[in-house]
């Protein structure tokens, strides 16, 4: 499921109807009735909705809403944001009709406030139909003013295509809109709905087929992309019957410390939990006994004594002489940030020829190194996997930078660096540097826990140790991670999930999404 951008999706709107003669009133008419049917759904005790319609096509949708609304008993309110005069073609054709089928409507006006507000307080349901995609650059009156007395209400708010002020083109939030239990955005999902922060202002999406044909869409080049249950079949890899563990790749981790032996353990759980044939843990002397009283499966190279606490200059020689037969490397969880294992990362980053995870500390080792960016592999895929945080101070920026443009900069830093990049939290982004993006829409914010980063670095090593493409694999996990993540959440709640709970949950959740795209 392609994710767009307001030019983007008015691009396809112009193709279907240019050139493939399809007339724009209809898309309008199926996307009102079928917004009045999902509303209607949804509300099915509410009898008084407010739709408040903009001059523009959004307003057509909102007048076409309100019409199949009141064909289905409910009583909508139309308030329009400007004068009759001001209202585009197709949006004024469909005001004509509502206003003939006397549906009552009225323009915005403070003198106006009190009627609304009496509406209002009989529970009514505000329908958000002003701009859509149709906002270019700041609010202006009296759309500013309209917003600003709405929101003195708690009521329950569902937007058209995408909630007023915020814009199709970006996840950063500069005009606070209404806050919506849902958004109705029409054909394709647009950037807003699925990037935080704006996505939290869009409540539940539901996207709604209005017509257009496919083969109007595959004309277009897009990049952004929702992962979706059919894409992860698309890439699943069944087993052949005459394997062996040696069919399905090794991984090899580094990382653990004195007192944080469990995040290595969990990777290589995870790995392995997915599919992964052989995985190979190696550690510091000083984490053997954590690392084997959580794992029976997974295999250990501990370096050194117990005396040892972190992996060091002298440990990078050994770890590489063991890089040979490996399909996939992952280095960082629990491996700390100190002159030791700077040094272990500076003589074993240009020995690494196969694809290389950077996790948690080696992220937070390379951002103060910035001189390691020249040991990365250059011939194969490297993959970084921060959070907001760690992402901050590998760009030397705020992690309020970071959180306001999530996508902008994931696209930035993986175009700028040749790296794959998963930028971790609600919404979780994954961008190729050729500018490629996946997009997740699922997990929750019990996965804000200790170890569910580990989780994850292990679940997208064992599908590249599988032999999964690695952006692929990339993706892959962070969907089957958070789909694990929400199983656990359903059955013990959101302060219920826990690290090795989404362990032991990834082979039914892969199952299960599998399961999900074969019936659609």
């Amino acid at each position: 499921m392609w994710i767009v951008n307001g030019k983007q999706m008015r691009a396809v709107d112009s193709e279907m109807i240019d050139n493939f003669k399809y007339p724009s009133l209809l898309l309008m008419e199926i996307a009102g009735q079928k917004s009045a049917q999902i509303i209607i759904e949804r509300y099915p005790h509410i009898r008084s909705f407010l739709v408040v319609c903009g001059a523009g096509n959004n307003g057509g949708d909102g007048f076409v809403t309100a019409r199949y609304l009141a064909k289905a008993g409910k009583e909508p309110l139309i308030i329009l944001s400007h004068p009759v005069e001001k209202l585009t073609s197709d949006a004024l054709i469909n005001f004509e009709i509502v206003k003939h089928n006397g549906i009552p409507f009225f323009v915005f006006s403070p003198e106006l406030q009190p009627k609304i507000k009496q509406f209002l307080s009989e529970g009514a349901v505000i329908i958000d139909a002003i701009l859509g995609v149709g906002m270019v650059g700041t609010l202006k009156e009296p759309v500013v003013s309209l917003l600003n007395f709405l929101r003195t209400f708690r009521q329950s708010v569902v937007a058209l295509d995408i909630p007023t002020g915020l814009s199709a083109d970006t996840g950063a939030v500069n005009t606070p809109p209404l806050k919506c239990e849902c958004t109705i955005t029409y054909q394709l999902p647009k950037i807003c709905n699925y990037i935080t922060p704006a996505a939290n202002f869009c409540g539940q999406t539901v996207i709604v087929d209005i017509g257009i044909y496919p083969k109007v869409i595959s004309k277009f080049d897009f990049k952004i992309s929702l992962i979706t249950p059919k894409i992860v079949n698309s890439w699943y890899r069944p087993r052949i019957v005459d394997s062996h563990k040696g069919s399905y790749g090794h991984a090899l981790f580094a990382g653990g410390s004195k007192g944080k032996g469990g995040a290595i353990a969990l990777s290589a759980n995870a790995a392995t939990e997915i599919g992964a044939g052989l995985c190979t843990a190696f550690i510091p002397g000083s984490v053997a006994c954590s690392f084997h009283r959580t794992t029976l499966e997974n295999m250990s190279i501990p370096y050194g004594t117990g005396a040892i606490p972190y992996l060091n200059e002298t440990a990078a020689d050994v770890f590489t002489s063991y890089l040979g037969d490996k399909a996939v490397v992952a280095i960082g969880p629990g491996l700390g940030n100190n002159p030791d294992t700077m040094k272990f990362m500076q003589n074993a980053l240009p020995e690494i020829k196969i694809p290389l995870i950077l996790d948690a500390d080696a992220l937070n080792v390379i951002a103060e190194n910035p001189h390691f960016w020249e040991l990365l592999p250059k011939e194969s895929p490297v993959i970084f996997t921060p959070h907001p945080g760690e992402m901050s101070r590998l760009m030397g920026l705020t992690v309020e930078e970071i959180q306001q443009n999530r996508l902008e900069k994931a696209l930035e830093f993986a175009e700028k660096r040749n790296i794959i990049v998963v930028l971790k939290g609600a919404g979780t982004i994954v961008c190729h540097p050729d500018g490629r993006v996946y997009v997740s829409s699922i997990g929750n914010p019990g996965m804000a826990t200790g170890g569910s980063g580990d989780v994850l670095t292990g679940v997208i090593a064992g599908f590249i140790a599988q032999g999964y493409e690695p952006f692929a694999a990339t993706a892959l996990g962070v969907y089957i991670h958070a789909a694990s993540g929400d199983f656990v959440m359903k059955q013990f709640g959101h302060e219920g999930v826990t690290a090795t709970k989404i362990i032991r949950h990834l082979g039914q959740a892969f199952k299960e999404i599998r399961e999900i795209a074969e019936v659609d």
